[in-house]
């Protein structure tokens, strides 16, 4: 994947971006697409010098972790939405970032973002979007990262089903730290997912000054699978706490049953260690010290006494 990746685009054109002169204001075709990779904020003021954007929004460009949000300026709207890539258990994080002025639509990431690359690298197939208005350029970046986002979820939901099933199977290879990684990162996506889908309703609320009203229900669409993915989230949530439950409920009852088992056979040496105690002092006369059959007689005892006592335990169901 290329480190830069920079164009301006039409719906007949693509062009990679000159970047040692500042970002057009117009182009050929009214409506186009700039796509920028953020590289510092030196570089990043001289290519809007024609679009006098705000200081903060470049400093909101360049920071990865920048809160989920949408501002107005004067002359552009400025938007942050966020994707997510999940890979070996581990759950990143990535804005992408949005301005909008009246004739274009300027998206801006730190690296290269598949679903972007992918879009750009066939845009002779994809050139269409465009013609029907820079919305639906918004609106297919956002609905790819967003079904990303789904599958995501849906992944993770395979994972805490297979935890399940090694929790109820009496698995010894279950590992506690993987499932807790996961409920970070299903609480990571659900914290995103609230804030994308604000973004979105606000979206909504401006859309006659910068959206067709065509483009409305594709909105909306990306808006309903962000609560579906919420509602994905909140039962993988649930389950993961019902399975924590269920194994530690597990643990208990094993742990439980160990130490019946340790009581019961500490239980039935009592007997035995009192007349071994007894016989075991250091006297002189005692009964049958010098008897011929007393050691087997008190091994007999003792025995017996441990016979009596696990008949009394099985009497009482205590196993």
């Amino acid at each position: 994947m290329p480190a830069l990746f920079n164009y301006i685009l039409t719906p007949s054109s693509k062009e990679e971006v000159l970047l040692d002169r500042p970002l057009p204001l117009s182009h050929r075709h009214p409506k186009h697409w700039i796509h920028i990779t953020a590289e510092n904020e030196e570089k990043l003021m001289f290519l809007f010098q024609k679009h006098d954007i705000h200081q903060l929004t470049i400093e909101d460009i360049l920071n990865p972790s920048s809160r989920i949000k949408l501002e107005i300026f004067p002359n552009y709207i400025f938007f942050v939405f966020r994707g997510f890539h999940f890979e070996r258990n581990q759950l990143t994080q990535k804005n992408f970032n949005f301005i909008l002025t009246p004739n274009q639509i300027i998206s801006l990431t730190l690296d290269y973002r598949d679903s972007i690359g992918d879009i750009i690298d066939q845009w002779k197939v994809n050139n269409k979007i465009l013609a029907r208005g820079y919305e639906f350029v918004v609106h297919k970046i956002l609905d790819i990262e967003t079904d990303h986002t789904l599958a995501i979820t849906q992944k993770i939901e395979e994972r805490i089903e297979h935890f399940e099933d090694q929790i109820f199977g009496n698995s010894k290879s279950l590992d506690i730290s993987n499932v807790y990684s996961l409920r970070a990162s299903l609480l990571s996506i659900k914290k995103g997912m609230l804030q994308n889908k604000e973004v979105l309703e606000d979206l909504e609320k401006i859309k006659n000054s910068f959206f067709s009203d065509e483009a409305d229900a594709f909105f909306r669409d990306v808006r309903d699978h962000s609560l579906r993915i919420l509602e994905l989230v909140d039962s993988n949530i649930e389950s993961i706490s019902s399975a924590l439950e269920a194994h530690i409920a597990i643990s208990t009852r094993k742990t439980n049953e160990i130490m019946k088992i340790l009581t019961i056979m500490t239980a039935i040496m009592l007997p035995m260690s009192l007349v071994a105690g007894i016989y075991g002092m250091n006297f002189r006369h005692m009964p049958t010290l010098e008897w011929e059959y007393g050691f087997i007689t008190a091994l007999g005892a003792m025995g017996f006494l441990g016979i009596l006592m696990l008949l009394y335990f099985r009497i009482k169901r205590w196993y």
